[in-house]
């Protein structure tokens, strides 16, 4: 896989607003608590417009946020299913252009992140694997659900895309009425 310098440019501006957006200061309890509420996984939303360079941002933003963690280098293994459910809603939307799998994908991605997170956090909180597991998929999913799908209907909204200079011929056609 070779990267354009455009997409170089996408991948480094998401990454880096990821992970200033997980470390904000004031919020960033929210983010590594037991609701996991990461204002950043609204970004999700922007993978299918942004495309590959949006699962690398993702991932890399996924990395630099979580080196923060209170729960050291365990946080940092969480990459990987990011990387995984990341580029999930990317090649489900490349694929079917359609709208609606963004809503699927993005809550499989927070059903996985669910898991693996509430994992991970269930001893530090001292609560039930099973309570760790839904408060955290209910936080991202807001987040990374609710939250990325009114963000990627915003990005087509505006064309992006378009403006971006990243539609490709299939979506081209794909954003006309």
């Amino acid at each position: 896989m070779k990267l354009q310098t455009k997409e170089i440019a996408i991948m480094t501006a998401y990454a880096a607003l990821y992970a200033v957006l997980v470390n904000v200061p004031g919020l960033s309890f929210l983010a590594f608590g037991i609701l996991n509420l990461r204002v950043a996984d609204i970004m999700l939303g922007a993978i299918p417009v942004f495309g590959i360079a949006g699962v690398l941002g993702h991932t890399i933003g996924v990395f630099i946020g979580n080196l923060s963690s209170p729960f050291g280098v365990i946080d940092l293994l969480n990459t990987i299913p990011s990387f995984i459910m990341a580029f999930v809603v990317y090649y489900v939307y490349k694929h079917t252009k359609n709208d609606y799998t963004i809503l699927a994908t993005t809550t499989a991605y927070s059903a996985v992140l669910g898991v693996t997170v509430g994992w991970m956090l269930s001893a530090p909180y001292n609560i039930p694997l099973t309570l760790s597991i839904l408060y955290v998929f209910a936080g991202n999913l807001v987040m990374s659900t609710a939250g990325g799908w009114i963000l990627f209907k915003a990005l087509k909204q505006i064309g992006i895309q378009r403006l971006l200079g990243t539609e490709t011929k299939t979506n081209q056609g794909a954003n006309k009425p």
